[in-house]
């Protein structure tokens, strides 16, 4: 069966393997292999340079969604692809249906931030992903997904104000994910003076799904200078890894 999409150049086993090996950063294959959905076998194929064939632009997609250093549009490049013919290539619609989870997005993101970090869970049914930040001036980080088309100051009330979100204490920060750019415009305004937490919302790349933006809302708590260095599109030079003993 002929492929629908082809390479635009000769794919290079050697530079996509150096690649992909890039993209797995600190972890083992089969880690990867878990974190992208993609057969450990496949994979192993491009990692000992016994593939020839070029992996299609969804297959990269996945990878690109795991990736611990190259993006999206580089992983395409290092295959053989135009990557500019892809720049309309959106991710943002898989975020309104169950194929997502905020996980496809914090994975990545964070292990490219300098700070050490690591999930963890209270077991409390419906309650927000949460991550836990050494050195940081909170002391838990809810992760909240948005997938509605408009968000108004009353509904992110009433997400703080649920059942759910019993959990987030004071000391906490709180950030709402969107790769929708005019929800994400409505939210950054949005003033909540009342609230005594710090809360964020954060824009989701289409191409790549890593965080490209993040603003603090206005509320009752006074930010401070550390406080800018806490936020997603923070990067480190080199691979960070997750916080473990």
């Amino acid at each position: 069966m002929k492929r629908s999409v082809e390479p635009d150049f000769k794919f290079d086993k050697d530079k996509f393997g150096e690649a992909l090996m890039a993209a797995v950063g600190t972890r083992t294959i089969v880690q990867f292999s878990k974190d992208t959905g993609i057969s450990y076998a496949y994979l192993s194929k491009y990692k000992n340079l016994r593939e020839e064939k070029t992996p299609t632009p969804q297959t990269i997609k996945k990878m690109a969604l795991a990736s611990q250093g190259p993006s999206y549009k580089e992983l395409l490049e290092a295959a053989g692809y135009d990557s500019d013919k892809y720049e309309d290539d959106d991710i943002s619609a898989t975020m309104v249906n169950s194929e997502w989870t905020p996980m496809n997005t914090l994975l990545p993101t964070l292990c490219r931030t300098s700070f050490k970090w690591q999930f963890v869970s209270d077991g409390t049914v419906g309650a927000p992903l949460c991550a836990k930040v050494e050195g940081a001036p909170f002391e838990s980080w809810y992760f909240i997904p948005v997938t509605k088309d408009s968000v108004t100051k009353e509904d992110i009330l009433g997400i703080l104000g649920s059942k759910e979100a019993e959990v987030i204490s004071p000391e906490s920060k709180v950030t709402f994910l969107t790769a929708n750019k005019e929800v994400y415009n409505q939210m950054k305004d949005i003033e909540l003076s009342l609230i005594s937490l710090r809360v964020s919302v954060s824009l989701v790349n289409s191409i790549d799904g890593l965080i490209c933006e993040e603003q603090y809302l206005k509320t009752a708590v006074s930010l401070l200078e550390v406080d800018k260095k806490y936020v997603l599109t923070e990067r480190s030079s080199i691979n960070a890894t997750m916080l473990t003993l």
